[in-house]
């Protein structure tokens, strides 16, 4: 889920001279919907044709919306939202945006996202506000044990800690995990993964065995990770995860409440498809 905290929000980033490539796979109120931005969303989401075209249709219709109610963000929200979603998985901004880069987006990018991520959080603010009576510690434990599979974490790991003051070092590093690059001092380790920080726990998980983390800040200068596998797996218990545990519920809630509106606004719409 806290994966989610900072997938989810990415919305569809698309160029906007890209709309008009290739062919049309649909229009909702006369905005084209082309293969190129279908082709693109099933890419970047792994979605089948179907669901990335009601991903892009739904798209459209939520920022017809934002430009009919002209919900406008500031620089300021912007800053705000990336610095909230940073503190959420208990990283630095830098770091925060460090991960979302090593994953292929830009800081002017990611600036984008987020401020289509708060017009539409604005657009479903009013029928988001009501605080939800179903989220008590009973229900949460509840959800908890249900849905342990979303909470589960490696058990323990084995990586290659690498230290240095030097960004570029560490890029250099990154090309060949055995290298010994100038600059450059490396640690074994196997962790078990009830003593590694929240944030790194995060890291690890979303990064392959094989693979390379971003660069991190830490008290000894600048960090990364090789991972070299995770083993085992391990659901922490429900006072560890129970923060987590009040975010997946409240994201379940808000997006069942958003599929609502995104359904009335559908079945108003004039959605023409051209080919399948």
């Amino acid at each position: 889920m806290i994966k989610n905290l900072i997938f989810a929000l990415l919305f569809l980033a698309l160029n906007a001279s890209a709309r008009y490539v290739g062919g049309l796979v649909a229009t909702v109120d006369n905005e084209p919907i082309t293969t190129y931005e279908l082709n693109s969303v099933m890419n970047k989401t792994k979605l089948n044709k179907d669901e990335a075209l009601n991903l892009l249709i739904r798209d459209k219709l939520e920022l017809a919306q934002v430009k009919k109610l002209n919900i406008t963000v500031s620089e300021f929200e912007i800053d705000q939202k990336i610095a909230q979603l940073a503190a959420a998985n208990n990283m630095s901004v830098n770091s925060f945006k460090s991960v979302v880069k090593s994953r292929g987006t830009s800081d002017e990018q990611l600036r984008e996202d987020m401020q289509i991520s708060i017009k539409k959080e604005k657009l479903y603010a009013s029928i988001l506000n009501a605080p939800n009576q179903n989220i008590t510690p009973q229900n949460a434990r509840r959800f908890y044990e249900n849905n342990a599979g979303m909470f589960l974490r490696f058990d323990s790991i084995s990586l290659i800690r690498y230290i240095s003051n030097d960004n570029e070092a560490l890029n250099l590093q990154a090309k060949d995990y055995k290298a010994d690059i100038k600059g450059v001092k490396k640690e074994h380790l196997n962790l078990s993964s009830s003593k590694i920080a929240p944030n790194l726990i995060y890291i690890f998980n979303n990064t392959q065995n094989g693979e390379f983390t971003p660069i991190l800040e830490s008290l000894v200068g600048l960090e990364r990770f090789y991972i070299i596998s995770k083993n085992g797996s391990v659901l922490p218990p429900f006072e560890a995860v129970e923060q987590a545990v009040v975010n997946a519920m409240i994201e379940q809630e808000r997006e069942a409440a958003m599929m609502d509106y995104f359904n009335k606004l559908k079945a108003k719409a004039n959605i023409k498809y051209i080919q399948k």
